[in-house]
């Protein structure tokens, strides 16, 4: 295939200064409103149970369990999410949050009970910050990182970060296939099994019985009829496969990212899993509702005008 046709089939997509505007103060709010907080981890000077991440490695990030480390490093990304969003020094400013991120997130995932909920908040921000580092080092780029918020720099990192959330449902249905050998479409049948694990996780959470909600009626429903399963779960698996969809244009990103919310709503009713962060990020980047809007009122202002 010759490159300028595979060019043509995944469009370079040019986002006008206000969309990744938005699109960086809606995700630092969402990184603002799930930073995980000081009474959430363990106290300072406590060993770290089950090490994750680069804790496995042998990195000790307990230092940044003290309380006035705690204080700073909370002050730091508050700054440096700031400095963010308005798009200066972007290199910087995605690092020092993506730092932040990584420090805490590692520490709440060594607790015994890891959330991916943090480790694809952490794997945008750190593909944000190597994108951000690698514009600002091609020819004639530097001197305008530091002194405006260049439209193409947040263009680049906004392709980047689409890409990444491709690459991270698509991977995802690949190891699915992988460690099932193909057989996971067909597995999914016995996932009543797994709802009930989620279900006695959630009480020994807490010790107090949980409602489980409409996933009780179904999963009940599912063992006396096990193809069930398999015609909840299988679509499932296609939207994860062919999430790069999305990266083909404005409009297949749009379709795409209210295919895949709608995917992470069925799981909620189904399994009472809930992924709230990953469906901010899709709704955020991919549907891109503020281009969507302004698109529709040009539309209509220029109907109105041609009208007239």
């Amino acid at each position: 295939m010759n490159p300028r046709t595979f060019q043509n089939i995944v469009p370079h997509v040019s986002f006008a200064w206000w969309e990744t505007l938005l699109m960086r103060l809606g995700f630092i709010l969402l990184l603002l409103w799930w930073y995980p907080s000081i009474n959430i981890l363990p106290p300072y000077g406590s060993e770290l149970p089950f090490p994750n991440g680069l804790g496995r490695f042998g990195i000790d990030f307990s230092w940044a369990l003290h309380p006035e480390v705690y204080s700073a490093m909370h002050l730091l990304f508050l700054i440096a999410g700031a400095i963010y969003v308005v798009g200066w020094a972007f290199p910087v400013a995605a690092t020092a949050v993506f730092f932040c991120y990584l420090v805490y997130g590692t520490l709440f995932n060594s607790l015994g009970s890891i959330s991916h909920y943090y480790q694809m908040l952490t794997l945008v921000l750190l593909g944000q910050a190597l994108a951000a580092w690698i514009w600002m080092f091609l020819p004639g780029n530097a001197r305008e990182v530091f002194g405006r918020s260049p439209q193409a720099l947040h263009s680049f990192t906004t392709r980047v970060t689409l890409q990444l959330i491709a690459g991270n449902y698509v991977l995802c249905a690949l190891t699915k296939l992988i460690k099932s050998k193909g057989l996971w479409v067909w597995n999914s049948q016995y996932m009543p099994v797994e709802f009930a694990k989620i279900e006695a996780q959630k009480f020994h959470n807490n010790l107090v019985p949980v409602d489980m909600g409409w996933g009780d009626t179904f999963n009940d429903f599912c063992l006396q009829h096990p193809w069930l399963c398999m015609a909840i779960y299988a679509p499932g698996l296609l939207v994860e496969l062919f999430a790069f969809l999305l990266l083909f244009g404005r409009g297949w990103a749009f379709w795409t990212g209210l295919v895949v919310i709608g995917m992470h709503a069925v799981i909620k009713v189904t399994m009472n899993l809930d992924f709230p962060q990953h469906k901010w990020m899709v709704f955020i980047f991919v549907v891109n509702a503020p281009y969507w809007i302004w698109w529709f009122v040009s539309k209509w202002r220029a109907r109105r005008v041609s009208a007239a």
